[in-house]
């Protein structure tokens, strides 16, 4: 398995600066909330549909103490400094073979391409540890929702009750050391891309912070 405890990876974004990637483990609290306090407040929106000042510790813990099989993730730091720039997490469902997905990065470093990096290392950590999909919930009464879907994920099962839409999408087949693209392929990519432009509007459910 590539993605275990020891695994660290150094990468250079398009601009040129050098970031560290790892596991997290629960001594990066202090580094999660530091990272936290810093996202401006449209980002705490965006992951929070609703105002928050800083996490509890809590949320700390469950975000933290993970068992990196069923709860994964992994995040970026600055090469020479420990100063968290993003994280990438998924959280397996009960039917094993799916799990939901969310990134995060930091606002001084978004669209420089940590984004990008993180999702295909975290496809790929799913992979191997048994996902085959991703999935999201979002609110059927989004009327933009169906046309945005139909464009970026053809491939897409859709399941809809209660007013929630549930979206199944495949893992692209990337492999752990995939070299980083300006613009990757596949349904999951372009998903999340539209999620980091506030385009999908969120169940309750899908809040991972709040867990």
């Amino acid at each position: 398995m590539h993605f275990t405890a020891d695994y660290t990876e150094t990468a250079e974004l398009k601009d040129g600066l050098k970031v560290r990637l790892r596991l997290l483990t629960p001594e990066d609290k202090p580094l999660l909330a530091a990272g936290f306090a810093k996202l401006s407040a449209e980002s705490r929106y965006a992951r929070f549909l609703g105002a928050k000042t800083a996490l509890e510790e809590h949320e700390l813990t469950y975000l933290t103490e993970i068992d990196q099989h069923d709860h994964f993730a992994l995040g970026a730091i600055l090469e020479d400094q420990p100063v968290g720039l993003g994280i990438a997490r998924f959280i397996r469902l009960p039917d094993g073979t799916s799990a939901e997905a969310a990134i995060v990065v930091s606002d001084e470093v978004q669209g420089r391409g940590l984004g990008r990096l993180l999702l295909l290392r975290l496809c790929a950590a799913a992979a191997e540890r048994g996902i085959e999909r991703f999935r999201c919930e979002v609110l059927g009464s989004n009327t933009a929702m169906t046309g945005l879907l139909a464009q970026i994920s053809p491939e897409r099962t859709i399941e809809v009750e209660d007013g929630v839409m549930t979206i199944d999408l495949p893992l692209p087949n990337v492999t752990p050391s995939e070299p980083q693209v300006d613009h990757p392929q596949g349904s999951v990519f372009d998903f999340l891309r539209a999620a980091a432009q506030n385009l999908i509007e969120w169940t309750e459910s899908i809040r991972f912070w709040r867990r």
